[in-house]
């Protein structure tokens, strides 16, 4: 049977990052939702945080509709997102339409240190201008928003992990659990 990993959790816990290295160790192909909201906000625009949030819901829209045509693909595939329960719903309709087998990494941490990553992220790397219209600055309001998101309801096989730091892109047992729904 196919296999699809979804890749979500809090923010600033390395999910694109960990998106990537399984990538590269299954060999299979991922889409991120952070690039493909790039190309959006370059090619549509935005000029406020409503506009912003449209482009949020386009872009899962986008993934659940790669996910469909690429499942005709009888191919493996990773999609990483801070995914909603709406959007996990309609990912695991379309992968039991396409007879694949979903595991969902769940990534979490301390909500502080989360918060300084996301600073850091958002001082010291280049990121692009469609992911600061946000006011997670404030801590508050980061608080709030991993929160609520931690209430969203995750359907099916589910693999949290703690990414307080980032030694769990490595651990033996993490992988293992991975290695195992991937070779099934």
């Amino acid at each position: 049977m196919r296999k699809l990993l979804l890749v979500t959790g809090d923010l600033a816990t390395g999910k694109s990052m960990f998106a990537n290295i399984l990538s590269e160790r299954y060999k299979t192909n991922v889409f991120f939702k952070d690039s493909i909201k790039e190309v959006l906000g370059d090619t549509v625009g935005f000029s406020n945080r409503q506009e912003n949030k449209k482009l949020s819901n386009a872009t899962a829209e986008l993934m659940c509709h790669i996910f469909s045509q690429f499942g005709k693909l009888s191919k493996n595939l990773i999609l990483e997102s801070n995914f909603h329960t709406d959007e996990l719903e309609k990912l695991h309709k379309t992968a039991s339409n396409n007879n694949y087998d979903v595991l969902t990494l769940v990534l979490y941490g301390d909500v502080e240190i989360l918060h300084k990553r996301y600073l850091n992220r958002m001082h010291n790397e280049n990121r692009h201008p469609v992911h600061l219209s946000t006011t997670f600055d404030i801590y508050d309001d980061f608080k709030d928003y991993i929160e609520k998101s931690r209430s969203e309801k995750i359907p099916g096989n589910i693999l949290r992990i703690n990414a307080n730091d980032f030694s769990y892109q490595t651990d033996r047992e993490i992988l293992s659990k991975i290695d195992l729904f991937m070779k099934d």
